[in-house]
């Protein structure tokens, strides 16, 4: 329907500028957009839901590349959200020849909250949401808590109309306001429990631009407003009809560069089989040599999610190597470990969502416990369990006509490496150029990939 409502406006010319603005409930606009000088004025912001993988984000245990077929649709789920909006008309200072934003300097524009008056689903994995200011803001930050519960966004103490945005994000990000961790993976994979989000962005901003900038080059980064319309936030505001013309499209979304990006505040860990060439298949079938691991488990994790990481605007980078502050208690005794589950019913893989956690080589660090039966072309099959210490292997076998079954265990064996937050050979940073040395332990951070591929058993007859 929408393209053809699309395909409506360009007919009409005039009116097509405002094609990707304009709500089918909404009064028809007028055919030459009229700008909005004062007063106050309604805005729509796009937020884009972002699954594992989005932004070139590169997996840590593997450092591969995350395809975009590892995103599932259940991780872009959004149960509830709030927006904080903050005036950043003078919130930019100039620093080594530019400008950029700084949060201290930012004004919240409501007392808590804005009141979303209308919320669209553009299809894409985007989001419209509408939301009324009372004044006509050059500039305006936006900060979003997603899926983390109303009591969250209603807490008590959160710093009214007037604070900066700094402080709102200190209070968010303060020990008290985490969440607890729900550990059934089946409710995030199964769509009952939300993965939690947040994100952030400045519209009409100055960011990046040169210290000897002309009063009319700030100026035309500056939002603009227009009548009959809800305008869309722009990191660059709409200077004339046909720039905002360049903003219509078929979904009615403002550019990518535009949208407000929902992050994850967990770390998903994924483990698989992929076999090579020549290697035992992934699926057991009667006279194939075959791997399949049976089951995957994470030990130590931490009871709370940080609702805001540190850093979450200053930090110029954020990777699996930076410092991490987590959060609440670790895994006790009577805390029982992290059971994978598969994404889906056709995907067997197997998938865990966690909060972050700082890895130091210490006995408390977090890591994997594998299970994987190994069956070879007579259908023998023998059980191992790969732990951090040790291998434990079980198999049958005939007694002169009695079938007994035979456990072994193998102590610091080297094929555990592979279970601990470490690297196990030559990668790159996140930068891409600089060396990471082997044996580098790595954090678990929020919204990155963590990729285990098991490649199967060499020497094994198919």
């Amino acid at each position: 329907m929408r393209k053809f409502l699309h395909i409506s406006f360009v007919v009409l010319l005039g009116v097509s500028v405002l094609a990707g603005c304009r709500r089918a409930d909404e009064p028809m606009p007028p055919v030459q957009p009229e700008q909005v000088m004062d007063g106050q004025v309604q805005v729509s912001l796009t937020l884009a839901l972002h699954g594992f993988g989005s932004d070139g984000v590169i997996t840590k245990a593997d450092y591969q590349d995350v395809d975009s077929a590892l995103e599932y649709p259940y991780e872009k789920t959004v149960k509830d959200y709030a927006v904080f909006v903050f005036d950043a008309s003078d919130a930019f200072k100039k620093n080594n020849g530019f400008y950029e934003f700084n949060p201290s300097e930012a004004e919240q524009v409501f007392a808590g909250k804005a009141d979303i008056l209308h919320v669209e689903d553009l299809g894409n994995n985007l989001t419209r949401c509408e939301f009324k200011v009372d004044a006509k803001y050059k500039s305006l930050a936006v900060l979003v808590l997603a899926n983390m519960g109303d009591a969250v966004y209603s807490a008590a103490g959160i710093p009214g109309k007037g604070a900066s945005m700094q402080a709102v994000m200190d209070f968010f990000n303060d020990g008290a306001r985490g969440i607890n961790y729900n550990t059934d993976q089946s409710k995030y994979t199964g769509g009952t429990v939300a993965l939690p989000k947040h994100g952030w962005k400045v519209f009409g901003s100055w960011e990046g631009l040169s210290s000897s900038a002309s009063e009319t080059e700030k100026a035309n980064r500056e939002l603009k407003y227009y009548r009959g319309m809800s305008t869309p936030l722009t990191v660059k505001g709409f200077n004339t009809a046909s720039e905002l013309a360049n903003y219509a499209g078929t979904t009615g979304a403002v550019q990518e560069s535009d949208r407000l990006a929902l992050g994850n505040a967990l770390a998903r860990l994924h483990v698989r089989y992929e076999p090579k060439a020549g290697q035992p298949a992934a699926t057991p079938a009667p006279g194939v040599a075959s791997v399949e691991i049976t089951g995957v488990k994470l030990h130590n994790y931490k009871k709370k999610v940080r609702l805001l990481p540190s850093g979450f605007i200053s930090s110029g980078s954020y990777s699996p190597f930076d410092t991490v502050t987590p959060l609440g208690d670790l895994q006790g005794t009577s805390d029982a470990d992290i059971e994978f589950v598969h994404p889906s019913a056709t995907d067997k893989s197997w998938v865990a969502y966690v909060p972050e956690l700082k890895v130091s080589g210490a006995d408390d660090d977090p890591y994997l416990i594998v299970e994987a039966w190994v069956t070879d072309k007579t259908g023998a099959i023998v059980k191992y369990t790969f732990e951090r210490d040790q291998i434990t292997r079980t198999w049958k076998w005939d007694d002169n006509g009695t079938e007994r079954e035979e456990t072994r265990i193998y102590k610091n064996s080297p094929w555990t490496e592979w279970l601990q937050m470490k690297t196990y050979y030559s990668r790159k940073m996140p930068d891409g150029t600089t060396d990471v040395t082997i044996g580098t332990y790595f954090n678990l951070i929020r919204n990155y990939a963590y990729e285990w591929i098991a490649e199967g058993v060499e020497g094994m007859e198919l």
